[in-house]
């Protein structure tokens, strides 16, 4: 069986034979701490050695946990005010050029600006995530290096994001998404019906998947035909399962359509994204004729203790496969002609070995406010951004 349907041995088998292991998050949007499962906390042992009690007993390893803390806190804040940083210059830089060449600005794109470009928006975005990083038991256990901090971070913030959008105003929303349904009007996100037959998927332990069928060798209308049933078997089968899992949790019908577009949301093209815009295996391009790209994503319930159940998501993209790379730094110097001619006009010789592997797991959990507002809290519950090049004997 594919990863879809055994996920946590897949990882177990993928963290061994890389000698990787997964970074687990534990921290709510509004900053309480969060106490996991026993899976939860089965995933984040993953490839983590057992270490023995210092002889200082309780006390010192309660200092330790504390000094690890402060030392990942003032780390991400100099993450999270570089990576706050970019963000606005990018949108700076997309507000100038709009201007000079004088571009109708969309309403998403302005939405957008708004966010970075204003000083008090990003003071709270940069409390908020300061406050994620604080309260997440990892940080109290080990050190991280900025590369890890950052791809929490980032793709933290982007699942937030994502998720405060499907209560936004269309004028006000920051991403141009639309949904639609087969049982629903519009609690899918259109992007996972239109890919849906190039992923693998399970839904509380049920695959799907389109790899490996007869309809790798049809063509014209047949294909056409086997897409179509898949797509609607799948979204079908999906949106009951969400459907029953808010009738549970008592959800109105408003707060059922927006934690459905929350969900699936995470569950298309958009959560893929949010894993490339934060790792560091977005920054090498591909190719090779034996290139394969694996993505999957693994739906189910879990026990989020005195909060009741959740719904848990795993996603992950795999390439391999791959003889050859660029780099952005590469690319860069091949499109300027004043270094183009001086640096090596082909991509970088790699084995068929090497991997680039990206992977989250993000909770999702329907409560009730102060306000007595329904509302959905969204974390990344634990993330693993991985990059293996093996170079041929006598190359770089």
């Amino acid at each position: 069986q594919g990863w879809a349907s055994t996920p946590l041995l897949y990882q177990h088998t993928m963290a061994a034979a890389l000698g990787i292991r997964p970074i687990g998050v534990g921290s709510l949007l509004c900053g309480e701490p969060f106490c996991g499962s026993g899976e939860f906390a089965t995933e984040l042992k993953v490839g983590r050695k057992r270490t023995h009690r210092s002889a200082g007993g309780p006390f010192l390893e309660q200092l330790t946990q504390s000094q690890h803390l402060a030392k990942n806190v003032e780390a991400a804040r100099g993450v999270i005010g570089q990576v706050l940083a970019d963000f606005a210059a990018q949108c700076q830089d997309e507000q100038d050029q709009c201007k000079q060449q004088g571009q109708q600005v969309t309403p998403q794109r302005r939405a957008r600006w708004d966010l970075y470009l204003d000083k008090d928006n990003l003071q709270l975005c940069a409390a908020n995530l300061t406050e994620f990083v604080r309260d997440h038991p990892e940080c109290r256990s080990r050190l991280l290096t900025p590369q890890q901090l950052r791809f929490l971070v980032v793709l933290q913030h982007l699942l937030a994001e994502d998720a405060a959008d499907t209560r936004r105003p269309n004028t006000a929303r920051r991403h141009n998404d639309t949904f639609e349904g087969i049982i629903t009007e519009a609690g899918v996100n259109s992007q996972l019906i239109k890919d849906a037959h190039r992923s693998e998927w399970s839904i509380e332990g049920r695959s799907f998947t389109m790899q490996g069928s007869a309809a790798d060798g049809s063509g014209g209308s047949d294909r056409r035909q086997v897409i179509k049933a898949f797509q609607q078997e799948l979204v079908s089968e999906l949106e009951t399962y969400l459907l029953q899992f808010c009738k549970q949790h008592g959800l109105t019908e408003q707060a059922t359509v927006a934690f459905m577009q929350v969900v699936t949301t995470q569950m298309s093209q958009c959560g893929l994204a949010n894993l490339d815009r934060s790792s560091q295996a977005a920054k090498y391009f591909v190719s090779g004729q034996g290139l394969e790209q694996r993505t999957a994503y693994n739906i189910s319930s879990m026990d989020a203790g005195d909060s009741g159940e959740a719904l848990k998501l795993s996603l992950y993209c795999m390439k391999t496969g791959f003889t050859q790379y660029h780099t952005e730094e590469s690319l860069k110097m091949l499109s300027n002609p004043e270094t183009a001619e001086d640096c090596d006009a082909g991509p970088t010789l790699c084995e068929p070995s090497s991997i680039l592997y990206q992977y989250a797991t993000l909770r999702f959990l329907p409560y009730t406010g102060a306000d007595n507002s329904e509302q959905i809290e969204c974390l990344v519950i634990d993330a693993l951004d991985e990059v293996h090049l093996k170079h041929p004997e006598g190359t770089k």
